[in-house]
């Protein structure tokens, strides 16, 4: 039978894990994934209806989360729009957790941010939303198009990122989309045109300037843009519900890869080594007679 003092020893090891993991966590800067536009306007959706930028990232934004969290980080999906009430999109979005912020962009609304507001743009409260939970990225969830109708037009598709601190992540969510998606045996058809980097800043793109908030505070941001609503086998791949699973997950892995570099993990504490159980007193030898 074990002895008490040595039961309680190990119990107490166990509670000190328990709790120096606890502590780790909280430490861990979360991902932010912002889920899209609300709306129906050209460009948003592919031309035969079949694909909606918000419908298609309420569903399957979840998947990128499972990948971060999967890694030990920390992730969080946001909306800027109103919530959904009912239907699927409802559904999707109360099983990925889905934090609405209610302040839909309809008609490209620019607001100035709260922490910098000499800047202003459309994705400004998700970007202070960011800040306010100190975000170690944010992933900005769109799908690209060139117009409201098919086209044949050939074009890289882009992952935007903000000028100081976002292109190493973008360029690492690329990789993964080259290594698993992009012209690959089941993949995506995209013409080897790959996906293109782009840099924002206030010059150069006035509505960037959430790009730049999120600049000033140090923390990486980028625009997927890598798929085109307008371009026929773009749609018809994302369209199969395991494909795009498999593009949610690559975008996943592509920050999990930029994040195992530029936000290891902090390693867990040893356990305290356990104490030793007392020994049990010795019996002296008993004296024999000569």
């Amino acid at each position: 039978m074990m002895h008490m003092p040595r039961l309680f020893s190990l119990a107490s090891a166990a509670f000190a894990l328990l709790a120096s993991l606890c502590v780790a966590d909280e430490t861990l800067r979360p991902v932010v994934l912002d889920i899209g536009h609300q709306t129906t306007a050209s460009g948003a959706q592919s031309p035969d209806g079949k694909i909606n930028e918000y419908a298609f990232w309420s569903r399957y934004a979840i998947e990128v989360k499972n990948v971060v969290e999967k890694a030990g980080y920390p992730c969080i999906i946001i909306n800027r729009g109103n919530a959904p009430t009912k239907g699927a999109l409802a559904a999707y979005n109360k099983e990925a957790g889905v934090i609405q912020l209610n302040k839909p962009d309809k008609n490209a609304k620019r607001y100035p941010s709260t922490h910098h507001p000499e800047h202003i743009g459309a994705g400004m409260i998700c970007a202070d939303y960011a800040i306010d939970r100190n975000a170690c990225c944010v992933v900005f969830l769109h799908l690209n198009s060139l117009g409201s109708s098919w086209s044949s037009k050939s074009a890289a598709g882009l992952i935007i990122c903000n000028k100081k601190h976002g292109k190493a992540l973008a360029e690492s969510v690329c990789a993964a989309l080259r290594a698993d998606i992009l012209d690959r045996p089941g993949g995506m058809p995209n013409g080897g045109r790959g996906v293109k980097v782009l840099p924002r800043y206030i010059g150069s793109q006035p509505s960037a300037g959430w790009m730049n908030t999120l600049d000033e505070e140090k923390i990486p941001a980028i625009v997927f843009e890598a798929v085109y609503l307008n371009n026929r086998g773009h749609v018809n791949f994302i369209s199969v519900d395991a494909n795009a699973r498999k593009l949610a997950r690559a975008i996943g892995s592509g920050v999990v890869n930029w994040l195992s570099v530029h936000v290891p993990l902090p390693a867990p504490e040893p356990p305290p080594a356990p104490e030793a159980a007392p020994e049990s007193p010795q019996s002296a030898p008993a004296d024999s007679d000569s």
